[in-house]
């Protein structure tokens, strides 16, 4: 994955979330943001196998504010704002993502859409005068 100059995995215009094969690797250096600070959240699929995990899961990694609704909506409402996070680079993983929402591919699908709408967003979004951009990445663990 590595692409010769560490900060290329944050400075790419990501539209999706990134899945890793087990067989792949991503190193440290790539994985940290060339400056500013990061905000990191890990995630356990195999503690998502319901939307109430799911939703569970989110909150407590992305310390989500206190009138989250707990559903699809309100989730992705969330993840593009973000406010109450004091830093510049944002990343997600989900360890054991083929796990999450093992039963339900309906709404793993949701799931998904609403972190690539995510990504898609925070990459879209305009860069504030004077302000270092927001980034939000996601890595899928399979």
């Amino acid at each position: 994955m590595t692409e010769g100059n560490a900060a290329w995995w944050w400075e790419r215009q990501g539209e999706e979330a990134c899945v890793v094969a087990p067989t792949d690797t991503l190193s440290v250096t790539d994985a940290l943001p060339p400056t500013g600070l990061i905000y990191a959240a890990r995630l356990q699929g195999r503690e998502m196998r319901d939307s109430d995990g799911v939703f569970s899961k989110f909150h407590e990694a992305l310390r989500l504010p206190n009138c989250f609704g707990w559903n699809w909506n309100a989730l992705r409402d969330c993840l593009t704002d973000l406010h109450w996070i004091n830093a510049t680079h944002v990343l997600i993983t989900i360890d054991d993502a083929d796990a999450v929402l093992s039963e339900s591919t309906e709404e793993r699908a949701i799931l998904i859409r609403a972190l690539n709408d995510a990504v898609k967003f925070w990459s879209r979004r305009p860069e504030p005068p004077g302000q270092e951009k927001f980034i939000f990445r996601v890595v899928l663990l399979l």
